[in-house]
């Protein structure tokens, strides 16, 4: 009997607390569920794309190229690239070509081996250095890489066009990508029989990349440089709300 008393304390005891349970879950405040409800109607959206395209002459040219020299002796091929580029840079001062427009962008002395023979003897040591140039205006290219390649340049790696001040241009492919991206919501926005509301997320990318020339890695004379045209993208992700 002391048992089953027992027992009967004990399942009482067990709906007591599920009542207050029960009881602290009802008193919730109410506003807690009308955010989840502004949360729902927020995500009732129209997700789009839009691109905008400008193209425009380039203005400016990127010129990699150097000197690559290979010889037995590693002090004798630095030597021989330090004379061959020092009569490159003289071409592009005289060309009225700034110290600022140029940088090197590769130094490198590498050692050659003949893997045919027993423990590999090494044979030489290449020495390679390259520079980046920017030439203005783009219709000098050809006239300044043949002076360099006759000064002694022997690689001529990338000539690349592009333009120096994309600031208008951006602007209106921008104009052009919200509008095409407007247009499409628009659009789907009627199919669907909906009303179209105001922008909730708006996300841009840019690229307005470089027109690369690949030229002849071993340069013996170089030929007519076209610069062509530089295409500024911008491309734009926007979500509308739903009305």
């Amino acid at each position: 009997m002391r048992q089953r008393w027992l027992t009967g304390i004990g399942v009482l005891a067990s709906l007591a607390v599920l009542g207050l349970v029960l009881n602290a879950f009802s008193s919730l405040p109410p506003k807690e569920g009308a955010a989840a409800q502004e949360s729902a109607t927020r995500e009732r959206v129209i997700s789009v794309s839009g691109e905008g395209r400008v193209t425009l002459p380039p203005d400016r040219a990127t010129l990699t190229l150097g000197v690559e020299v290979f010889d037995p002796d590693a002090a004798a091929a630095q030597q021989a690239v330090a004379n061959r580029m020092t009569a490159v840079l003289a071409v592009f001062r005289q060309a009225g070509i700034p110290d600022n427009s140029i940088k090197t962008v590769l130094y490198t002395i590498s050692v050659e081996r003949d893997w045919q023979q027993p423990g590999a003897p090494v044979t030489g040591y290449r020495v390679t250095q390259l520079i980046d140039v920017q030439v203005q205006p783009v219709d000098r290219v050809g006239q300044v890489l043949t002076q360099a390649v006759q000064a002694g340049a022997n690689v001529v790696q990338q000539v690349s066009f592009s333009v120096s001040s994309p600031a208008a241009a951006l602007r209106q492919a921008r104009e052009l990508a919200v509008r095409d991206a407007h247009d499409k919501a628009a659009q789907l926005a009627q199919l669907a029989g909906v009303g179209l509301g105001e922008p909730l997320r708006i996300v841009e990318s840019v690229s307005a990349p470089p027109v690369p020339v690949p030229a002849a890695r071993d340069a013996v004379e170089v030929a007519p440089v076209p610069a062509g045209e530089t295409t500024v993208v911008v491309s734009v992700s926007i979500d509308y709300a739903i009305r």
